[in-house]
């Protein structure tokens, strides 16, 4: 198996199981990329991090973590299908992010611009903006 971290967006509401041994765990469907290039997921969420998951409904934006395997399978029609299957131990709903973050707000550039400058320490000498690294100018 490989480690794997990705964000997606959940196709249907999650649902919530309980294991033999009477824990939660939560089954979602998830889809990565966009438009033609969507690529579906199947995620199983276990430990605290299926507290969490279990509050996903259709549509949620959310980043996991997890183990991720290529699974195949015999379908009803008797075609062999293949997908991939994630055990995931993190799993987080999300917002605003990647291509969808909104503009930035300017109220918030504004707060930015009026944080004070940079001081020296009391007793320690000024700062230097010139990269220590950078070629000497002749």
């Amino acid at each position: 198996m490989i480690d794997c971290a990705f964000f997606g967006f959940l196709a249907r509401d999650a649902d919530a199981r309980t294991s033999q041994a009477g824990k939660l765990w939560v089954r979602l469907s998830i889809g990565v990329g966009r438009d033609d290039n969507v690529q579906w997921v199947s995620v199983a969420v276990f430990g605290k991090a299926a507290e969490t998951a279990a509050q996903l409904v259709k549509g949620d934006r959310c980043y996991v973590e997890g183990t991720i395997k290529l699974d195949t399978w015999t379908g009803n029609d008797g075609a062999e299908r293949h997908g991939l299957n994630v055990a995931a131990f993190k799993c987080d709903r999300t917002h605003n992010i990647g291509r969808n973050r909104p503009k930035r707000d300017d109220a918030r550039d504004a707060d930015r611009s009026s944080r004070p400058t940079r001081q020296a320490p009391a007793g320690g000498a000024a700062f230097s903006d010139e990269i220590p690294f950078a070629p000497v100018q002749s």
